[in-house]
């Protein structure tokens, strides 16, 4: 038989790839990148700035990331979880070895020119590592407290050595994400509220034995920032200023005053959506919630029509990395919760978050492509 006729005529192939994109996946995500590049612009020192067309070199190869990640077949990505895994765990180690530090912090390894952050991509791994433990336990016949520490303590090898850089707030994180994970499993209730129960009483003890005194200090500011107004409460003031400036419709793109006036210190990393927020009002915000809204039920509904437990709980894994990191977010801009250091997806300057949210959708695309036949 001809090589072509097997192949197909090359517009039927063209087709067959651009009905194997999940365009619902990509709209969300465009939408979501169009909007954070004009708010970066807007919160940055000069239009364009160099660090502006840092991230738009990032957004290129989180694109190609997200594209080649979407390709692979969930069972090559069940097969390479593990190793993947433990890759991430070796990139940690050596972030507490060789790390460049900062502002007091050694998150990073240096390759040639470029800072890249093994924990943020360790969110995407852990979320592999645990689908695929969870996809192999016994539906009815297994042990659920031995199965539950097993898995709890494949997430405690990476929140461990994310929390010793120093890095409390993206070790919650992943515990977050992974008690997501755990709760669509099998997993009895009464386990899952042990572990809660334990989480808490960990929290009382590292607050009184094992944070640093800027920890506790960042829950004093929570609690109370008018009384540190004048150094570390300043930006959670500014920042619910500029919500609060912003009204029902906005000031405009490039008019709010904690932008223009540079009163936000932390506009392009922890607190784009204050400046966001002044901007656009309360429909732009709305609309950017709705955006995230949509993409985490995307992500559950995918996962409700997936054709296994692994792809069903990567989804789930994919979705809960999304809400988290707005939940907390947002929180933090509007005080709900004290300040953490988690970005807002796309929305936040670093690369390394950036492409990790890619390779993530990537993910969640190639859960979508596994469900078409052929």
């Amino acid at each position: 038989m001809p090589l072509g006729s097997t192949l197909g005529p090359p517009n039927s192939r063209l087709l067959r790839a651009l009905r194997s994109i999940d365009w619902v996946i990509v709209v969300i995500t465009a939408s979501l990148l169009v909007l954070a590049f004009i708010n970066l612009n807007s919160a940055a020192p000069a239009p364009f700035s160099s660090r502006i067309v840092t991230q738009l070199v990032w957004c290129g190869v989180g694109t190609v990331a997200m594209f080649l990640v979407s390709a692979i077949d969930p069972r090559t990505l069940y097969a390479v979880a593990f190793p993947a895994y433990g890759a991430g765990i070796f990139m940690l180690v050596l972030v507490a070895l060789l790390g460049y530090t900062a502002k007091g912090a050694g998150r990073w390894l240096v390759v040639g020119s470029t800072r890249f952050q093994p924990s943020e991509i360790m969110k995407v791994l852990l979320i592999l590592a645990l689908a695929r433990y969870l996809h192999g336990l016994p539906r009815h016949r297994h042990r659920p407290w031995r199965n539950l520490l097993q898995a709890l303590a494949m997430v405690a090898a990476p929140v461990v050595l994310i929390v010793r850089q120093p890095d409390l707030g993206t070790g919650i994180f992943l515990a977050l994400v992974a008690l997501s994970m755990l709760a669509v499993t099998e997993l009895r209730l009464k386990s899952l509220l042990a572990v809660g129960s334990s989480g808490i009483v960990a929290l009382a003890l590292m607050w009184r034995y094992g944070m640093l005194d800027y920890q506790r200090l960042r829950i004093d500011v929570w609690l109370d920032p008018e009384l540190y107004a004048d150094d570390e409460g300043y930006q959670t003031i500014q920042a619910m200023i500029g919500v609060g400036n912003g009204g029902f419709f906005g000031r405009g793109v490039g008019e709010g005053t904690q932008n223009v006036l540079r009163f936000l210190p932390e506009r392009l990393t922890d607190f784009p959506f204050a400046i966001f927020a002044e901007e656009w009002g309360f429909l732009g915000c709305a609309m950017v919630l709705l955006l995230y809204a949509s993409l985490v039920l995307w992500s559950l509904h995918l996962a409700a029509r997936a054709r296994d437990r692994f792809s069903a709980l990567v989804a789930v894994g994919v979705g809960a990395l999304f809400f988290w990191h707005v939940v907390i977010n947002v929180g933090m801009v509007l005080q709900l919760f004290p300040v953490v250091g988690i970005t807002l997806p796309f929305f936040s300057l670093g690369g390394s978050n950036l492409l990790s949210m890619m390779v993530a959708l990537g993910l969640l695309q190639s859960v979508s492509r596994s469900r078409m036949p052929g």
